[in-house]
């Protein structure tokens, strides 16, 4: 039974580590022989089994490996439970999906909303994005980079404008450029900046009319709020985000 994985951390993220669970929950009475005569050429490998056996994600009893984990599959949940009003969800540990249930994909299209603030002043970006973050926003484009996740081609043209920019250096000019909005329909900017242009690429601000130094708000101001529930248990946190399904249009919230 192949293995989906969510919320990677740096060890779930190894290619071996994928390989290693997978044969583990296809196999019984697995040993370390049998690890390395099916991985032989694998860097490393026992130093990488140590670190996954502290770690918690695999089993050693009797020189026996085994995984460590809940593997959850359709029969866990209630996929029919009706949606819930949008709330930010947060668990950040691994956990893992029987390959094709039904549970992954809704997981996968359930959404999130994601905040982006800065240091500068007190406004706020907000964007709902589906899980796996394929969403084409700033939020999920800084997340990719950051982790070091494969660009979409849309994300390149981003790049090649602000590349891998500090994250509240970049909010700092953005936002100030946005607040001029909350006074003004019409913004005029000559020689827009690289931040002023990934704002305009994105379709958050667009060209007044043909007058190339003006630009219209194309977004909407909002003070809403989003209650925010932590959780420790990864079935009660899958149980609460497959009913997140709203996506809402992206707002900027004022300080």
């Amino acid at each position: 039974m192949p293995i989906k994985i969510f919320n990677h951390n740096r060890l779930t993220q190894r290619p071996f580590f994928q390989e290693l669970i997978d044969l583990l929950a296809n196999h019984e009475d697995v040993t370390l022989r049998k690890i390395k005569a099916t991985f032989g050429d694998e860097p490393n490998l026992e130093r990488q089994i140590e670190d996954f056996v502290q770690a918690g994600l695999i089993s050693r009893v009797d020189k026996r490996y085994t995984n460590q984990f809940q593997v959850f599959t359709d029969a866990d949940f209630d996929l029919t439970l009706p949606e819930t009003a949008p709330q930010q969800l947060v668990f950040d540990q691994p956990f893992f999906v029987a390959a094709g249930s039904e549970l992954i994909s809704k997981i996968q299209t359930s959404q999130v909303q994601q905040t982006l603030r800065n240091q500068t002043n007190g406004i706020t970006l907000h964007f709902s994005s589906d899980y796996a973050r394929k969403t084409e926003n700033l939020a999920n484009y800084f997340y990719h980079v950051e982790k070091r996740v494969a660009l979409t081609p849309f994300e390149e043209k981003i790049f090649k404008l602000i590349g891998d920019v500090n994250l509240d250096y970049a909010l700092k000019y953005m936002t100030t450029f946005l607040l001029k909005f909350a006074k003004k329909d019409v913004v005029k900017q000559k020689r827009p900046d690289i931040f002023v242009k990934t704002l305009e690429t994105y379709g958050y601000i667009v060209k007044n009319g043909d007058d190339e130094e003006s630009y219209r708000f194309n977004l909407t101001f909002d003070d809403r709020e989003f209650e925010e529930i932590v959780f420790n248990d990864a079935q009660d946190f899958i149980a609460a985000q497959i009913r997140q399904c709203e996506a809402l249009p992206i707002f900027v919230k004022l300080g």
